[in-house]
């Protein structure tokens, strides 16, 4: 009781004293935890070969991740049809599971690897030219992206310009 009389009698002593205690407790907070960013992934068609008129050529679907690896997808690759011509999917050995679904204009493809995509590539296909620069109509349309940890890649993907690839 006797200590509430002295800072009633002495309010400069007792805002001192208030003040003295928000100085010794403001230490600024900072987090001891270790925050990983969030994994981006690079997708892009390469074209591999020449592709004038009656070539033919090989399109590759490549997508890279900054952590991890790619585990499942389902895309597309759209080209115009007066331009190029679809010829076959190439065979690729590395333990992946492959679907596709050619149409006129559009391969609809989806892939899927339990150890992920080690290289990188996806899928690969073979087209012929039928015009000059028809390789320029292809697009890749990424629907799906997920990585082997099962993270949805898809608001982190970016899809890269095709880079044409000699042989």
């Amino acid at each position: 009781m006797n200590n509430t009389r002295f800072f009633l009698r002495n309010p400069g002593i007792a805002f001192a004293a208030i003040a003295f205690c928000g100085a010794a407790c403001s230490e600024s907070y900072r987090s001891t935890s270790v925050q990983n960013p969030v994994p981006t992934v690079e997708a892009v068609l390469e074209i591999s070969g020449a592709t004038t008129v009656g070539a033919g050529f090989v399109v590759s679907v490549r997508a890279t991740a900054t952590q991890g690896k790619v585990g499942s997808f389902t895309a597309r690759i759209r080209y115009d049809a007066a331009a190029l011509r679809f010829d076959s999917a190439i065979p690729m050995d590395d333990a992946a599971m492959r679907a596709l679904n050619p149409m006129p204009g559009q391969l609809r493809l989806a892939g899927a690897a339990a150890n992920g995509f080690s290289d990188g590539r996806l899928a690969s296909y073979r087209f012929v030219a039928l015009r000059a620069n028809g390789a320029e109509t292809l697009s890749l349309v990424v629907d799906e992206m997920h990585l082997i940890t099962h993270f949805d890649a898809k608001p982190t993907l970016t899809i890269m310009p095709s880079p044409v690839i000699s042989r």
